[in-house]
């Protein structure tokens, strides 16, 4: 058993966490809050102890900070009163149980006893809940149906990231495996549907069918955080909720799932091969700068619909630019203020000495953990905040999620086949249908070729695409690494925020 003492005052604590240690426990500490949520975020613990009053950061206030960040932590409050104001703030704040000073080690053993059954009898009551809930879920039928069961998929990946057994864990992987082999199936059979408007919105209707209806309201802020899945989304209003009123909404993205595609048809208003059609010189087959001409896009998108209004766009890539660009974001007075954040890959280079990262994020936990910690203390959230005093609305999306992808897929074709691991394209192209949507005609669903004889590959669920050449090699590479470009609920459903300041 594994746990964390929070207190400034430690070195008094000293003999009882030696008692604890003879009695087999491991045991951790910390000296200020500050130290305790981030020790709470980046390891795991089944209990912590958490003094409540403290310099600084104060008891209450931590147990907000781990609680919002894994609501089955279990929390043993340390006072020096039993007001009952005190304590219903703390179980308000989700407090487990209480002991308070002074205390002999004897009553120590007996709260911490107490909080650890009754973290079996809520593993118990998790596991009863679960199979509840998934007995009562039937294939779904439509876009709508997809979206509440991947809502419930999702909520049960945090649930059990947080708290849950192994059996339960392994069981939930075979469900959501289950799910996305189901998702794809619709996919196969309903897109082309969804492509002529009988469905969800797609990439290319958000402007139209989100932002613009919203600027009746005012001017507002457009951002889009690139690469960025329902999960991350989740764990990032928990801290945008104490200055915005929030609104979650769901759209599909086009696919291939991928920035040239999705976010392009985002600022055109258009599909892919639309693009191409009509605006020739804002579409590059090169695997480089595919990207470049978005404000142009949202330009004649905005010429389309008649709209004089003026707009202003920001593409930021790292976090000095970010920093950088805080005041001038936030004193924008246009109607509509665009701003791209090059979200996935800021998270990732957030990690200390990175290192081996593939070994960092095998775990998803840490990942999620990882953004709980690092976002916070962000520039970009300096920006939301800014936004919010300002009393300006935003619409919150990105343009794809991703993936872990564990399945590799063999892939034939020529030398002038596309990098990606998700999808393909070129000539004679040759990949096995079980794995992959094979597109012999791209253009059937709007997807623009250079030539007759280029074909589209696209990895389905949780598949990613090797060549024939050293196999081996190709796998243990990508094994289990996050991508994106396929089909899958990840890639495919996501949310978009509507934020209004409090």
């Amino acid at each position: 058993m594994k746990i964390l003492w929070i207190d400034d005052e430690i070195e008094l604590l000293k003999p009882f966490i030696y008692l604890l240690k003879k009695e087999g426990y491991e045991v951790k500490t910390a000296t200020s809050g500050e130290d305790g949520v981030r020790q709470a975020n980046q390891e795991v613990f089944d209990l912590i102890f958490l003094d409540e009053i403290m310099p600084g950061v104060d008891g209450l206030e931590v147990l907000r900070r781990i609680k919002s960040e894994n609501s089955q932590q279990l929390v043993v409050m340390v006072t020096k009163s039993e007001e009952e104001n005190l304590m219903k703030q703390a179980y308000g704040g989700w407090v487990d149980d209480y002991i308070t000073k002074p205390f002999s080690f004897n009553q120590l053993l007996s709260v911490l006893n107490r909080t650890l059954k009754r973290r079996i009898i809520i593993a118990e009551k998790i596991a009863e809940e679960y199979a509840t809930q998934f007995r009562q879920f039937t294939e779904p039928r439509d876009s709508d149906e997809w979206i509440n069961y991947y809502r419930a998929i999702v909520s049960w990946d945090m649930r059990l990231l947080d708290f849950g057994n192994k059996d339960l864990g392994q069981l939930h992987q075979e469900k959501k495996k289950e799910a996305n082999a189901g998702f794809v199936k619709f996919i196969e059979s309903q897109y082309e549907n969804f492509l002529k408007g009988k469905g969800p919105i797609l990439s290319h209707q958000i402007i139209p069918q989100v932002i613009l209806p919203k600027l009746k309201e005012g001017p507002l802020y457009f951002v889009i955080f690139d690469s960025m899945r329902l999960d991350q989304y989740l764990k990032l209003t928990i801290y945008m909720r104490d200055y915005f009123e929030i609104t979650t909404q769901y759209y599909f993205s086009i696919i291939p799932t991928a920035t040239p595609y999705s976010r392009n048809a985002i600022f055109a208003g258009m599909l892919p091969l639309n693009i191409v059609q009509r605006y020739p010189q804002y579409w590059t087959f090169k695997e480089k700068g595919q990207n470049r001409f978005e404000k142009m896009l949202l330009t004649e998108q905005l010429k389309h619909h008649n709209l004089r209004v003026r707009f202003a766009f920001y593409k930021l890539s790292s976090i000095d630019e970010i920093s950088k660009n805080v005041q001038k974001v936030v004193n924008e007075s246009a109607d509509i203020v665009v701003v791209i954040i090059n979200f996935f890959d800021l998270l990732l280079h957030s990690i200390p000495g990175r290192g081996n990262m593939k070994g960092v994020l095998d775990d998803e936990r840490v990942l999620l953990n990882l953004l709980s910690y690092w976002f916070p203390l962000s520039p970009i959230f300096e920006i939301f905040k800014k936004i919010a005093h300002k009393k300006r609305q935003i619409i919150l999306t990105t343009d794809h999620g991703f993936i872990r992808v564990r399945r590799p897929s063999i892939i034939y074709g020529g030398r002038e086949i596309s990098p990606n691991l998700r999808y393909k394209y070129g000539p004679a192209l040759r990949v096995d249908r079980k794995t992959a949507l094979l597109l012999n005609n791209p253009g059937d669903i709007y997807l623009p070729a250079e030539d007759p004889s280029v074909r589209f590959a696209i990895a389905k669920e949780d598949y990613y695409f090797i060549y024939p050449t050293k196999p081996t090699e190709y796998e243990k590479e990508f094994k289990f690494t996050f991508q994106h470009g396929g089909i899958s609920m990840e890639e495919i459903i996501l949310p978009y925020g509507i934020l209004k300041p409090r």
